[in-house]
């Protein structure tokens, strides 16, 4: 059984510009980091502190085994001066299904559970994500509990550190620290994508959303010209695939701007069907994004010469 399910353990947090001299001030540090698993093996966060970006840690530590049902986890938020503690279960017939499951990458590659990141944001805000390989689903978001007696967890801490508790309050404390912007992020709506091309030789290969609240999602072989209506929080990076001839292989990226797409759809209700619209030349030099039929101001847009050959390639 130890071997059946293997899988990592990653922790990440919200990346800001330099602060008092501390890239890293949203870092938050572990006192305990266990991971439940339905078998019983120990699993476990890895040491340490958080590192990284929402949704993604940028490192890897040992494999994990089991399947993951649930976290007991208590850390230090030195931006806040807290100790939180965060004891939850996952919800075991979807760990027991998630463990098991793969989704389709390229023609022949199918990513099964590769690990769970935790994300911790302030206030206690703790998001949870199921990664498979370069996919990433939102398993859920947890509420951490502030711990007022922590002395003890104190001497424990900081008994190693260079700098004690009240020289970290001073260089990275944040009295206004909110949680609210990652939990904007994670809204949802009702939405599909749309083709449109001036090149009735297009053939498409895939759609990849690269979300603002951390998840990753790739469509293979999207139909054309739209895909279904999906419940998504919005995309943060749009990229797709597509050839035109044998000797015209492109990617392209569009790189929205976060305040105009959240202030576009702040007044949608997460049920109503709205519409991105992909239009790419003939020439296949100019990409443009539309939502409603109505463009989208973006902060770039860049296509690549294609590399990936598919099996519908040309």
């Amino acid at each position: 059984m130890k071997n059946k399910y293997e899988w990592n353990s990653y922790t990440c947090q919200p990346s800001i510009e330099k602060i008092n001299g501390n890239e890293n001030i949203y870092r938050v540090e572990f006192v305990r980091g266990d991971i439940i698993t339905l078998e019983g093996i120990p699993a476990s966060l890895p040491f340490g502190g958080s590192s990284g970006r929402w949704g993604d840690s940028g490192k890897s530590w040992t494999s994990q085994h089991g399947t993951p049902i649930g976290t007991d986890v208590i850390y230090y938020a030195g931006y806040e001066d807290k100790f939180y503690h965060l004891k939850v279960d996952f919800p075991v017939e979807e760990m027991k299904k998630a463990v098991d499951t793969t989704y389709q990458y390229n023609d022949d590659t199918y990513e099964k559970f590769s690990g769970l990141i935790f994300g911790f944001a302030s206030q206690g805000m703790v998001v949870v994500w199921k990664e498979y390989s370069v996919f990433r689903i939102e398993l859920g978001r947890y509420q951490a509990e502030v711990i007022t007696d922590d002395k003890e967890l104190e001497k424990k801490l900081f008994r190693d550190w260079s700098m004690n508790r009240e020289e970290v309050k001073a260089r990275d404390f944040m009295p206004n620290a909110s949680c609210a912007q990652w939990d904007m992020y994670r809204k949802r709506y009702t939405f599909r994508v749309v083709m449109h091309n001036e090149n009735p030789n297009l053939r498409l290969f895939r759609y990849c959303f690269t979300n603002y609240n951390g998840e990753k999602d790739i469509i293979f072989m999207p139909p054309l010209p739209a895909t279904s209506y999906d419940n998504r929080a919005l995309p943060q990076i749009f990229e797709l695939d597509w050839e035109t001839s044998g000797q015209e292989r492109f990617r392209g990226n569009i790189f929205l701007n976060e305040k105009i797409i959240f202030e576009k759809f702040k007044n949608f209700k997460p049920e109503d069907k709205q519409e991105f619209q992909v239009k790419i030349s003939k020439d296949n030099k100019k990409l443009e994004l539309f939502l409603n039929n109505q463009p989208v101001e973006v902060d770039s847009v860049r296509i690549y010469k294609g590399s990936v050959m598919y099996k519908a390639s040309y």
